[in-house]
């Protein structure tokens, strides 16, 4: 419970927060430099071998074309027309001559040219004659012969005369069957179609082989144990040359050319405890593929090396930044802490708290509006108070006023009956509009009535003023018909019409002249009151108004002798309605104005 109390802490959230986050970036950013580092790796790999393989390139043509040149040379040599021009006719005897006299043609060039492992001729009908510095071989009608006439380096080799042919992969006893070593080496073949000078009949092909090893040599003198290694891959995905003499002859693992792959690239290979960087490049004069393996375990764990170092450093700096942040944070928070717990005596009933000290920054905007509210609080209590106290005053008023009702209307009848007897029209009508004027005080209890009974309330009313003032107020009411279902508080208009007709009736006993108008401005329903008496001066209007605008106590509006009425209506429109709404007086040059400001209750 102490853990979970402690975690629940904003501070605590805060850090953990901040750690976790960290820690996921960390993680991200780990990750992330693995992958550009050892992407960046790659990437210089395959720009710095694209120049060996170039230079490697450069040297396999540069073979190329010397054993090329070779061939061409050797042809001319007149042994080797000697053998193209044979027939079966000249004899045995000149065969046998012909034979010793091209192998001692064959031999200065094998010991001349180190790259040179053997060279064979081979006739339409002559038959096979070559071999290497120190093997002779001779083919006539041998079976053997026969299926290497069908082969596809003999047939291709008379097919693209005088272009050669280059085909690797071939052991070294593919041209000698009798040797007893089928796994003596590997060669390169070097093939072309040959025919005899000023023949349009191409008749045998010469084959010079390379020995693996010399074309191998080429690329593998520069390459290092832990760089991985080299090789030549054919059209068939079979390595022909590699700096491992154990692969000659294996299928490579990747084959560029079922892949559709381009000139030059890479690409990863391998299993997950050992991957390879494979990196590829199309030979211009053979149809090949030079390819390296570099294995990305060393350089994946200098990167971890260096990886680890990063880690270190951003773990210590983030434990600097965790104590920093916890001091930090804890000052920080402090204020809120404190409001939190200022909050708690406040829900246990402590009003009016509030800060001395204000920090500088969003927690003070906080506060702020804390001791905004609190003091607000403490107001609002003793408005509340206050209006309780009068509203309770008001009850003991009314209960004091109050008057038993049935006894009212029995009196009223019993008047009305006894005037009605001795012909009192006047004191009969006088009693029934006081009973209409009473009616609706003691029967409903409604504070709301339609603006249609208010008026109705108002006839009454005032044929009772007239009686009592020989007709002397002349009552007229402007209502369009719209309006008369309103529901506005009920005995608003009495109490504007009384203090029209005590405050405002001349002296020289002229009629005064009463009107009510009703009309709209927006969603407020406008009352006017207005009437042509004696009127009130600007500055006793002006205080009137300002006491109904602040809601203050209408004692000192008693003893100056006018203005309760109008105190009390704007006091209970706007305890109904709010502040918005209300009683105005509107200066005029002669008489009153009054207008009531009600929301519209349909």
């Amino acid at each position: 419970m102490k853990f979970r109390g402690r975690f629940q802490k904003l501070g605590t959230q805060l850090i953990l927060f901040y750690m976790i986050i960290s820690l996921i970036v960390l993680s991200f950013a780990s990750y992330f430099i693995y992958t550009f580092v050892l992407k960046i790796i790659k990437e210089n790999n395959e720009t710095l071998l694209l120049q060996q393989f170039q230079q490697l390139d450069h040297n396999i043509v540069g073979l190329i074309d010397d054993v090329d040149s070779l061939s061409k040379f050797f042809l001319l040599d007149p042994a080797v027309q000697r053998f193209l021009n044979y027939t079966p006719d000249k004899g045995e005897f000149e065969f046998m001559e012909m034979k010793n006299d091209l192998h001692e043609r064959i031999a200065p060039y094998i010991n001349n040219y180190d790259f040179i492992d053997s060279i064979y001729i081979v006739g339409d009908v002559q038959g096979l004659i070559g071999g290497t510095n120190n093997t002779t071989l001779v083919h006539s009608s041998d079976p053997w012969l026969k299926e290497f006439m069908q082969t596809d380096i003999f047939v291709r080799s008379h097919q693209v005369f005088p272009e050669m042919i280059i085909q690797g992969g071939i052991d070294k006893s593919y041209y000698n069957p009798y040797k007893l070593k089928p796994n003596d080496g590997m060669v390169v073949s070097m093939a072309r179609g040959v025919r005899p000078l000023y023949q349009s009949v191409t008749n045998a092909v010469l084959i010079l082989n390379v020995d693996e090893t010399y074309l191998s040599s080429i690329y593998s003198t520069a390459l290092q144990a832990e760089d991985g290694k080299m090789y030549i891959v054919n059209e068939k995905g079979i390595v022909i040359s590699s700096s491992n003499p154990d692969d000659v002859g294996t299928i490579s693992p990747y084959n560029p050319f079922i892949n559709d792959a381009e000139d030059y690239g890479s690409y990863d290979h391998g299993s997950t405890n050992s991957p390879v960087q494979v990196m590829y490049y199309r030979l211009n004069e053979a149809n090949w593929y030079m390819m390296k393996e570099i294995p990305l375990n060393p350089l994946s764990v200098d990167i971890y090396s260096a990886q680890t170092l990063l880690v270190f450093v951003i773990l210590v700096s983030l434990l600097v930044m965790f104590v920093i942040s916890y001091f930090w944070l804890k000052k920080m928070t402090r204020p809120l802490h404190i409001l939190a717990h200022k909050m708690k005596d406040m829900s246990r009933g402590e009003i009016g708290i509030t800060f001395a000290k204000i920090p500088n920054n969003e927690f003070g905007m906080v506060i702020r509006r804390f001791n905004e509210m609190s003091l607000s609080i403490v107001d609002l209590i003793q408005k509340t108070n206050e209006m309780q106290e009068k509203r309770r005053e008001l009850e003991i008023e009314a209960l004091q006023n109050q008057i038993n009702p049935h006894f009212l209307y029995n009196t009223l009848n019993m008047i009305r009956w006894m005037a009605s007897s001795i012909k009192a029209d006047n004191i009969v009508n006088s009693v029934v509009a006081l009973g209409n004027i009473l009616r609706p005080a003691f029967t409903s209890k409604e504070p709301m009535c339609t603006l249609r009974d208010e008026l109705s309330y108002l006839e009454n009313y005032i044929k009772i003023i007239n009686w009592r003032f020989s007709n002397s107020v002349v009552f007229s009411i402007d209502v369009d018909e719209v309006y008369l279902d309103h529901r506005v508080p009920r005995f608003i208009l009495q109490p504007l019409i009384e203090n029209s007709i005590t405050f405002g009736r001349q002296e020289d006993g002229q009629p005064i002249h009463i009107q009510v108008k009703v009309h709209e401005e927006g969603d407020d329903l406008m009352i006017t009151v207005t009437d042509s008496g004696v009127g009130i001066p600007p500055a006793r209007l002006e205080q009137l108004n300002q006491k109904m605008r602040s809601g203050e106590d209408h004692s000192e509006v008693i003893v100056s002798g006018n203005g309760i009425g109008l105190y009390n209506v704007n006091k209970r429109i706007q305890l109904n309605d709010g502040p918005a709404y209300g009683v105005r007086l509107v200066p005029r040059p002669s008489g009153t104005e009054i207008q009531i400001r009600l929301p519209k209750h349909s």
